[in-house]
């Protein structure tokens, strides 16, 4: 990664390193075999430190900046008895319970979170759709989408692209998806028509419809599409697979791209890294209205969804997301130190969906499953609706802020007989790697076996990939990132 990009990030970064020594600090000693007085002493002072009682009452839960770290040390200052190990603690317990009461919330001291709950990995929130699906299966990629995207319109539009070339250290088998890419005005235009397909269209919500700008996102991706998935209207859920013509990134490095583009290219590079860990993996993403807490999702009123994403569309297991910071960042981070929450949130003024904020939530697992601290957050807004037309602002804004830098899609296959064999393959590699349960890379962590045809670049056969016995036990996006990462050095 370039040096800029740990800039960029360094702030945000060690605030949760801080957070991390604070939690060693402070808990390193308070347990029932400890019973320095110090210790409880420090605890409180931290306390002090942190936050007021009394600067929480009147305010909501979300706006306080109450540390759920410190909420997890105080549970651990109470013995295997149920005793308090210090009496002053117990009492400035009761004193944030009652604030914490006044406020209106229903949440316990223990169970408050000032961020977001990270939801359960196993199962996944897409796992009650797994009955409802055609044909009961666990998967929801590109390949098993009831409705396919026309393979004609496809090659029509690639007609009009730029071929991208993929690096030559990929393996053969990895480089017949096809990539191409054109000016941002034309990506627009040919995502929406590649997306909008007969049968599927309709079923989506009309204010998830379009094409979306990720404004903001400090990620080298810079449109995606909706509109092309499975909507579940009994589970309020929609689950949109990585295929072709739905997701964008710059060949390029905007002149105002976030954090000084630190994560960004001058050339194709990142935006080519970025893009192989999404469709080579097939993920998926769902967005579940009803488990965000959103009760208001008749007449089209959904307003806020807790997002989560699956390697190879797995409905019944969803992908830690905790794992993309020490992958991102190429830090020396054990993958079992962070978890994440995602959600999608509408915007005040957004018309039907026109802006929404795509949040990132990010917590410390030895602490507890809330993610109380926000960033990478940004913007999704439409510069195209479900008509096919352009929204103002947003559409002029993303044309001024990609300028002459060219947008890159995957834009299908050949030909039908190498999509043919790249969903045979794909199939395969699900049922052979799959072992031990519906999601073993979740109930074991970072457990996706991953033959060792992801890693080898001299073999051009599948001689690999159906060598089982060969699999190794380790994190899928990880892997693949960090193997890109590796082998084409971000400078």
């Amino acid at each position: 990664m370039a040096s800029a990009s740990l800039a960029a990030l360094a702030p945000r970064l060690a605030v949760l390193a801080a957070v991390v020594a604070a939690v060693v600090a402070a808990s390193s000693c308070i347990d029932e075999s400890c019973s320095a007085e110090g210790d409880a002493s420090g605890l409180l002072q931290l306390a002090r430190d942190r936050i007021d009682a009394t600067a929480l009452q009147g305010r909501g839960k979300s706006e306080s900046t109450f540390p759920m770290a410190l909420a997890q040390l105080q549970q651990r200052a109470v013995d295997s008895r149920g005793e308090h190990v210090h009496p002053e603690l117990a009492s400035k317990r009761q004193e944030f319970t009652q604030a914490l009461a006044q406020t209106g919330s229903n949440q316990s001291w223990d169970g408050w979170c000032p961020g977001f709950q990270v939801h359960p990995l196993v199962p996944a929130q897409t796992a009650p759709l797994v009955p409802i699906q055609p044909g009961n299966l666990k998967y929801l990629w590109w390949g098993d989408m009831p409705t396919q995207q026309p393979f004609e319109q496809l090659q029509e539009l690639n007609k009009n692209l730029t071929p991208v070339e993929l690096p030559d250290w990929l393996p053969e088998n990895l480089t017949r998806l096809r990539m191409g890419q054109t000016d941002a005005k034309t990506a627009i235009d040919m995502m929406y028509k590649a997306t909008k397909v007969d049968g599927n269209f309709d079923k989506i919500p009309k204010k998830l419809r379009g094409v979306m700008w990720m404004k903001g996102n400090a990620i080298p991706e810079v449109l995606s599409v909706l509109q092309y998935g499975m909507w579940s209207d009994s589970q309020k859920t929609l689950v949109v697979p990585t295929a072709p013509f739905n997701w964008a990134w710059p060949a390029g490095k905007p002149k105002d791209a976030p954090f000084g583009g630190g994560m960004y290219c001058e050339d194709q590079s990142c935006g080519i890294v970025t893009s192989l860990a999404q469709t080579i993996l097939a993920r998926s993403f769902s967005f579940d209205f009803l488990e965000a807490g959103d009760k208001s999702t008749t007449n089209n009123k959904m307003k806020k969804a807790y997002m989560q994403t699956g390697t190879f569309g797995n409905l019944t297991g969803a992908e830690d997301l905790g794992q993309l910071i020490p992958v991102m960042s190429k830090l020396p981070i054990p993958p079992d130190t962070f978890n994440g929450a995602f959600t999608l949130e509408e915007e005040p003024g957004s018309n039907d969906g026109s802006s929404w904020k795509r949040t990132c939530y990010w917590g410390l697992k030895q602490v507890g499953s809330c993610a109380f601290l926000e960033f990478g957050t940004y913007q999704l807004v439409k510069v195209m609706d479900g008509d096919g037309k352009p929204v103002q602002p947003y559409y002029d804004q993303f044309l001024k802020y990609m300028g002459n830098i060219p947008v890159m899609m995957w834009s299908g296959w050949k030909d039908e007989a190498t999509k043919a064999a790249v969903k045979k393959d794909t199939k395969e590699f699900i049922s052979v790697c799959e072992t031990g349960g519906a999601a073993p890379y979740v109930e074991r962590p970072h457990r996706l076996a991953n033959c060792t045809w992801l890693q080898s670049s001299t073999k051009s056969d599948n001689s690999d990939f159906k060598a089982h016995s060969k699999c190794q036990a380790v994190g899928p996006v990880s892997l693949l990132a960090s193997k890109v990462l590796s082998q084409h050095k971000l400078d």
